[in-house]
């Protein structure tokens, strides 16, 4: 679960390029993968988990956002896969941009970015009964740097800080993103549970740090280090936006902060590896102000903090067998149209 996420897109993307006409067959070439999609729209027989072609097109015609169409259309990208870089959320979202543009303006597309998020989450998630929040779809959809609150409904607040170059590392090491959700999601709801025996708070926006900490010594042992995570993390989300609210940023705080939640990640939530922790110690000793697990963890990325040192850290994450992209904040969805 989460409380409240700040969470940033970055420039690295997915396209989807094609014709759409009238018809129902669609037809979807991904030589990223070496894979070629095709199926008729009337009927759609999902083939396995994941499979985000057809069921955002299932999802579109249920809610009568598309009509009867004919697509032949290519997808590439950069974006590490199955890495926790939200591939597939960056998939579901530029995938359903392409698809409403057979019946949508490019503005009016443009000021759907909410919606589209939503129906990639629906796409994603929804239709195979997965784990997972819906932070990742709307900062593919929306692009910039986000703080997001997940209480009675979620919210998307846009911040627009200048915070420079960053290093995303991948380590090349898989990761089953499904089991670890579940597994950190279901020790915090148990420790919030208990928590409330001793603390009472009536929403889980009034979760405070300082009233919850004298409690955490009478939590059971197995969930605990959930409870004092999830608390931990949301005081230092809290801080995180204040800092990234002001005119003059000071990144050292920001550094601080990332580097904060990275502990609480690796020793409380044990969601890193030692190939992670190892790239994060070099990236860090080649100069980085912070370095942290990406994405729900145990495999997958790291990323590194480091305006002005992109080049070492990136040879230091490369010498530590992970394969480095000098990244920045990405502009999130975008449509355009061609007669």
């Amino acid at each position: 679960m989460s409380l409240a996420v700040i969470s940033a897109a970055i420039d690295l993307r997915i396209s989807v390029e094609g014709t759409i006409g009238a018809g129902n067959d669609i037809s979807v070439d991904l030589p990223d993968i070496g894979k070629k999609v095709e199926f008729n729209s009337d009927s759609i027989n999902y083939e396995g988990r994941k499979d985000y072609i057809r069921s955002a097109v299932k999802v579109l015609r249920e809610r009568g956002l598309i009509d009867d169409i004919k697509v032949d259309a290519r997808i590439t990208g950069n974006i590490p896969r199955e890495a926790g870089t939200s591939s597939s959320s960056a998939l579901s979202v530029a995938w359903i941009g392409f698809l409403l543009g057979s019946k949508f303006s490019m503005d009016e597309i443009d000021k759907m970015r909410s919606e589209i998020a939503e129906l990639a989450y629906i796409t994603e998630v929804e239709e195979f009964n997965e784990s997972g929040g819906k932070q990742d779809q709307l900062a593919s959809a929306s692009g910039g740097v986000s703080y997001f609150t997940f209480f009675d409904e979620a919210k998307v607040e846009e911040l627009v800080p200048e915070l420079g170059s960053f290093v995303l590392g991948d380590s090349g090491e898989p990761k089953d993103t499904q089991k670890t959700l579940k597994r950190v999601r279901e020790g915090q709801e148990a420790g919030l549970r208990e928590l409330r025996s001793y603390y009472k708070f009536n929403k889980n926006s009034e979760l405070e740090y300082e009233k919850a900490s004298p409690y955490f010594s009478r939590i059971s042992k197995s969930i605990r280090p959930y409870l004092e995570g999830v608390v931990e993390n949301f005081k230092i989300t809290k801080q995180a936006y204040v800092e990234l609210k002001k005119n003059n940023i000071d990144n050292s705080v920001i550094a601080d902060l990332m580097n904060r939640h990275h502990a609480i990640l690796r020793d409380k939530l044990d969601v890193s590896t030692n190939k992670i922790e190892n790239m994060i110690d070099r990236a860090l000793n080649a100069g980085a102000m912070s370095a942290k697990i990406n994405g729900s963890g145990e495999g997958g990325c790291m990323f590194a903090y480091c305006p002005g040192r992109e080049e070492q850290v990136s040879d230091a994450i490369l010498e530590a067998g992970g394969t480095p992209y000098i990244i920045k904040i990405g502009r999130g969805l975008k449509v355009k149209i061609s007669e």
